[in-house]
């Protein structure tokens, strides 16, 4: 509806919906931006928005999913990007159970967010079903103090219903779905989705999904190793470009006696370029991440975790891959360097002794800080 303002001859608008022009246009000269990124993991993703992760099969796409989760439920940065610290939804529409292990081998911090696991997928094609898992979240959440800041939909191809993925107005329509759960829950969410028969096309089926999200990453072998790249980035600098690795993890022993293990993702220093050119890199954050790992891995180990290890012993069972072309004395010093870094912490994880090296128990620890 139109009227005209005699006194000052501007025309009014009020919409339907009860609207006005104010709320429908803004004057960019008089606009103040919102600083305030809101990000869930910086420069990566963020809260309200969407995105999609897409790889070929059995390239670490879980791992991936499940060590941003372990971040963020930790407030630890991922790939040295800050993150939002709070709880996380992985909804498990295929393969629930590896997901629980690769999980729950990480959580050993009592600090920690809920990494809350739905063992059943989500129909995004159907309303009904949308608005139940929404109350569901929203219940999960009055239940912590954390707030669910991401939401992982595992996979696309198993959320859409009879949906087609190659129809490009079903994928606008997922997306704008999964747009609609993030507004709701001022969270992000991230569809894990898989390649077609030409890896190098991207995610399989409609590009109309690409085009609808805020973000999309791609997983890449690269020989034993994977790169993880941003290829759409639509509100922050798209930079993101780095490799990971995995190590096995023991869960414990099965009912023939023998390890029964999932894996933990190894984040590697350095850009992908500095990595492929050299394997040199100064940097020994990737090696110290990943002695971590195996220090972590050697505390499960019962009475062993208590006796005196050597650096090559650590090495032994870290990806060669994580070292390239360098000869086993450099690797053995980058390790006995990461080692020593973990000595040197406010809260170290190692410590000398005249047989090598010992970890810390977490009793021997809290003993030492009352001293």
């Amino acid at each position: 509806m139109k009227q005209l303002n005699s006194s000052t001859s501007e025309i009014a608008i009020v919409a339907p919906d009860g609207s006005t022009i104010e709320d429908l246009y803004c004057d960019a000269r008089y606009y103040e931006p919102d600083l305030h990124w809101n990000y869930v993991a910086k420069g990566i993703v963020c809260r309200g928005e969407t995105s999609v992760l897409y790889g070929p099969s059995n390239c670490g796409k879980s791992a991936l999913v499940c060590h941003l989760g372990h971040c963020i439920i930790t407030g630890t940065p991922f790939f040295s990007a800050n993150v939002t610290k709070g709880a996380v939804i992985h909804v498990c529409a295929e393969a629930p159970k590896s997901v629980q292990e690769r999980a729950h081998a990480y959580h050993d911090d009592k600090t920690a967010a809920p990494y809350f696991i739905r063992k059943a997928g989500v129909d995004l094609s159907s309303k009904d079903e949308v608005e139940r898992f929404l109350v569901e979240v929203k219940g999960l959440s009055d239940t912590s103090p954390n707030e669910v800041v991401l939401v992982v939909f595992d996979t696309l191809a198993r959320s859409i219903g009879v949906l087609d993925e190659n129809c490009s107005s079903s994928m606008t329509h997922i997306a704008e779905i999964a747009e609609y759960i993030a507004a709701e829950l001022n969270a992000h969410v991230m569809l894990v989705h898989h390649t077609g028969k030409d890896a190098e096309r991207g995610g399989r089926g409609s590009s109309a999904l690409r085009g609808a999200v805020f973000t999309e990453l791609s997983l890449k072998p690269d020989g034993k190793l994977v790169v993880l790249s941003q290829e759409k980035q639509r509100t922050m600098p798209k930079s993101l470009s780095v490799q990971f690795g995995t190590v096995p993890v023991v869960l414990g022993k099965d009912e023939d006696g023998e390890d029964r293990t999932t894996v933990h993702l190894v984040e590697l220093a350095g850009k992908v370029e500095g990595a492929r050119n050299t394997g040199r890199e100064k940097d020994n954050s990737g090696c110290k991440t990943a002695v971590l790992t195996a220090l972590h891995i050697r505390g499960l180990a019962g009475s062993r975790s208590s006796e005196p290890f050597r650096p090559r012993e650590i090495l032994d069972t870290l990806p060669p891959e994580l070292f390239g072309s360098i000869a086993m004395d450099s690797r053995i010093k980058r390790v006995s360097r990461a080692l020593e870094e973990l000595a040197d912490r406010t809260k170290p994880t190692v410590i000398k002794v005249d047989q090598g090296w010992c970890l810390i128990q977490p009793h021997a620890a809290h003993s030492s800080g009352n001293e």
